[in-house]
């Protein structure tokens, strides 16, 4: 598999780890458990991460996905680690993961 498909993967299956975890869960459930927060961040992590390697070519080529605001979200989780906005996360999450999968998944017919 060549290298971006490998990231746009990683960046897929993070994304689909999240739906997972707060499918079941409410606002107020995630507000409320750490761990579930912990799990959530890491891999909105994994998906920056796998972001910033994706060459510009396929960048620009997939231009549906908001790869200036991925980096700032991971920059955000890094740098300002102790005054994360858990209501901006879960925004995120709900109202911004979901076309995230869909726009990967393009890139995937077989799944």
């Amino acid at each position: 598999m060549e290298r971006d498909q490998q990231f746009l993967l990683d960046m897929l299956q993070s994304a689909e780890l999240i739906m997972t975890y707060i499918a079941q869960s409410t606002k107020n459930q995630f507000l409320s458990n750490i761990q579930l927060q912990d799990s959530v961040i890491r891999r909105l992590l994994v998906i920056a991460e796998a972001a910033k390697r994706v060459s510009d070519a396929k960048q620009q080529e997939l231009s549906n996905v908001a790869w200036r605001e991925i980096n700032g979200m991971r920059n955000r989780l890094v740098h300002e680690y102790d005054d994360i906005d858990l209501d901006i996360v879960w925004d995120v999450v709900k109202l911004e993961i979901p076309s995230l999968v869909e726009n990967l998944r393009s890139q995937f017919p077989s799944n």
